[in-house]
């Protein structure tokens, strides 16, 4: 372990408790609840292809354009994704072993180390990781060295769930949870010490509800959110055993919690792995309704599938105060209207319950009086949202029907 290592790692096992107590505190983060359009790209990549797609501001992507170290991507690589007007961020496994890349040794096959857990039956390849043993995590720490020296802008941190593993299904760790959280808030330390500053950006892939385990205290919660910018997240709406496609059942108790990192200013990236056109349509919309910044591919991973834009900003929607419901909380009827929007554009609303089902659409064109009025007699008391679309992009409200006066 190089002594900067030592001193990092030594410093901040002292400071934990603090950490744990009080929160981490440190320099001003990279706040990303703007940064909207993503994509992700892990296997065959095109440098070239993501320089010149202008549809995402933010890339995740390997450290390497095959997996191996031989193959890196240089600074100069990484710098020209930056000056195309993109966050680039590296993938990189901190719950399981990959065998393909450069830290694998032949002996491990017959002769594993101390850390290094089952293969997973569902990605073969990969290993389960005692990811709280030390020497797991100087591997982690000299992985992050190199993904530091590219000149990445974060890293997006996949199998952060394997705590699950250690704790349920293999229940041979039962502080994984915590222990995770800990892993974590380690990683934004060291990363800040390195680079002096905090604005590398820190994105969990998955395990959302770490925050609400039973080892993981409100002191702790907070440390962990404080050390990440946000969060990406698979399967939420289409979960399944399917590669591809399965059928829309959202998860809402993963939702309830991700709603807490929202409240927190984390983004959340949300992908679900779909082709069928009409199966999009229907996550875009349900991600959007929940404030997720939605992105669809094929589960390999293995083509660039574009950004999706949902945030109007034409000029006529440059302000969603522009967007007028009236009444709110309502009773039979509703009224919609949209002030200084240009005439004869086509706008699409829709109307979402609180469990993100569409109720009804309706589409007209805009005129002078820019407004529409709603019969919702039939609606039950509670939440909805309704969403305007205009030329692909998307913006949000929310109004309360209430059948007995408030």
């Amino acid at each position: 372990m190089t002594n900067l290592k030592q001193f990092v790692l030594m410093k901040w096992i002292f400071a934990l408790t603090i950490v744990v107590l009080s929160g981490f505190h440190g320099f001003t983060q990279t706040n990303l609840m703007n940064v909207k359009p993503w994509a992700y790209w892990l296997q065959t990549i095109d440098l070239q292809t993501i320089i010149d797609d202008a549809s995402f501001e933010l890339i995740v992507m390997d450290y390497s354009a095959d997996g191996l170290d031989a193959q890196k991507w240089t600074s100069q690589q990484i710098n020209l994704i930056k000056n195309s007007g993109k966050y680039a961020i590296s993938y990189i496994s901190i719950g399981e072993a990959e065998d393909y890349r450069y830290y694998w040794q032949a002996s491990w096959d017959d002769n594993p180390p101390a850390w290094l857990g089952p293969e997973n039956p569902d990605w073969p390849g990969n290993f389960e990781t005692r990811f709280w043993n030390p020497q797991w995590q100087e591997i982690i720490y000299n992985y992050l060295d190199t993904i530091l020296m590219q000149g990445f802008d974060g890293i997006y941190m996949d199998l952060i769930d394997n705590y699950y593993y250690w704790s349920v299904t293999n229940p041979e760790q039962p502080l994984a949870d915590s222990l995770m959280c800990r892993f974590v808030i380690d990683i934004r330390n060291y990363c800040d010490s390195v680079r002096g500053n905090s604005d590398f950006i820190l994105l969990p892939q998955n395990g959302a509800d770490i925050i609400d385990q039973e080892n993981v205290s409100p002191g702790l919660k907070t440390a962990y959110l404080n050390a990440i910018n946000g969060i990406g997240v698979e399967d939420v709406f289409f979960p399944g055993d399917l590669d591809e496609d399965n059928i829309f059942n959202p998860d809402s108790y993963r939702i309830e919690i991700l709603q807490q990192y929202l409240e927190n200013n984390k983004q959340v990236y949300a992908i679900d792995y779909l082709t069928n056109p009409n199966k999009i349509d229907q996550f875009i919309d349900a991600a959007v309704v929940q404030g997720f910044v939605p992105y669809t591919c094929t589960r390999p991973l293995d083509i660039l599938c574009g950004g999706i834009v949902t945030g109007l900003d034409d000029i006529e929607f440059n302000s969603i105060n522009n967007i007028v419901i009236y009444p709110n909380p309502a009773g039979n009827f509703l009224k919609l209207s949209i002030k200084q929007l240009v005439p004869d554009n086509k706008i699409t609303i829709k109307i979402f319950n609180s469990d993100g089902i569409l109720i009804e659409k309706h589409n007209f064109k805009s005129s002078v009086s820019n407004s529409i009025t709603l019969n919702i007699s039939n609606y039950k008391s509670g939440v909805y949202v309704v969403e305007f679309s205009h030329k692909n992009r998307v913006k949000t409200k929310t109004f309360i029907v209430a059948k007995e006066k408030i």
